[in-house]
């Protein structure tokens, strides 16, 4: 299936479970595509969810973009396409959204964007999301550092440059990333906070963070993220040996791993489970919220298929 952003550009989607599940999106990184989360969306479709995932623009299926893309294109044109759509497809049902690396950090980059106490999610799950960390040693740092000065050189990024990698990556895009992480704030272009303006949020949100990936997400960074939700219902979770997991785990093998199979996804199902009631319509909305996402612009959805 496919969707049609506001700039044209056609993203690929899928859908895996039950349609009258509540909805969870799913959203891979960068240097990936949403193959990197389909076993983990078979396992929560398998616990009662209808998990919805897809494809960056410039990623898997989906089609290249004309013009360059960073962060916040993708937060602003990827996330608004692929949440009109699931709610076209589900109704007054919110759903939830579980983002790895990236995945984590677009969401919160449009919540940011939003009015205040966004309800359109109806709960955040972060995996290795951060772009603000400055608690590195000096020699992390400085690679950082340097890759900012080498990616003007090149507009798409070899996934050689990556460690685990499926996907070329916008230059553009990863440019905004060593900027944010060397300055340790998250700002647009125009001066726009992205961390403050998250403090009108008050959604649940699960943080983790792996005890070994100390280059793109260390744990400070995946804090900080957090702590900037206004929610009451937040949690941050280290997962290391010292905390009682089987591993150290790193930026990858914290989403894809035996381990994370045996350990890091229950967690998050059964957070998810707590929290299901959830992705029905708030009581004041019942009625005008949902006129509200019925009354929304079309998702411009191309194909149908049947559940996975």
């Amino acid at each position: 299936m496919h969707t049609i952003t506001d700039d044209g550009t056609r993203l690929f989607i899928s859908r895996i479970g039950d349609r009258d599940a509540p909805p969870l999106i799913l959203s891979h990184g960068t240097f990936s595509n949403q193959r990197s989360c389909t076993p983990l969306a078979r396992h929560l479709a398998a616990r009662g969810w209808q998990c919805w995932l897809f494809d960056w623009r410039g990623h898997g299926s989906s089609a290249m973009p004309r013009h360059p893309y960073n962060f916040e294109t993708i937060a602003g044109q990827d996330v608004v396409a692929i949440l009109r759509a699931v709610e076209e497809e589900c109704g007054a049902q919110r759903p939830f959204w579980l983002g790895h690396s990236g995945g984590g950090l677009i969401a919160s980059l449009w919540l940011a964007r939003q009015g205040a106490d966004c309800k359109r999610l109806a709960g955040l799950l972060l995996l290795a999301a951060q772009a603000s960390s400055t608690d590195r040693p000096w020699w992390p740092q400085w690679q950082i550092r340097l890759m900012s000065m080498l990616l003007p050189l090149r507009q798409q990024i070899s996934p050689r440059w990556a460690t685990v990698a499926s996907e070329a990556e916008s230059s553009l895009l990863l440019r905004q990333w060593c900027r944010w992480n060397l300055r340790g704030k998250i700002h647009s272009a125009d001066g726009f906070d992205y961390l403050a303006a998250l403090g009108q949020q008050t959604l649940p949100v699960l943080a983790l963070a792996g005890g070994a990936d100390r280059f793109i997400s260390p744990g400070d960074g995946c804090r900080q993220l957090l702590a900037s939700f206004a929610s009451q219902d937040q949690r941050f979770v280290l997962c290391d040996l010292a905390h009682g997991f089987l591993e150290d785990y790193s930026h990858d093998r914290l989403l894809l791993s035996k381990n994370a199979k045996t350990e890091i996804w229950p967690l998050l199902a059964n957070w998810l489970e707590q929290r299901a009631a959830l992705s029905q319509p708030p009581p004041l909305a019942a009625h005008g919220q949902a006129d509200e996402y019925h009354a929304r612009p079309g998702s411009q959805l191309l194909t149908n298929f049947d559940s996975g």
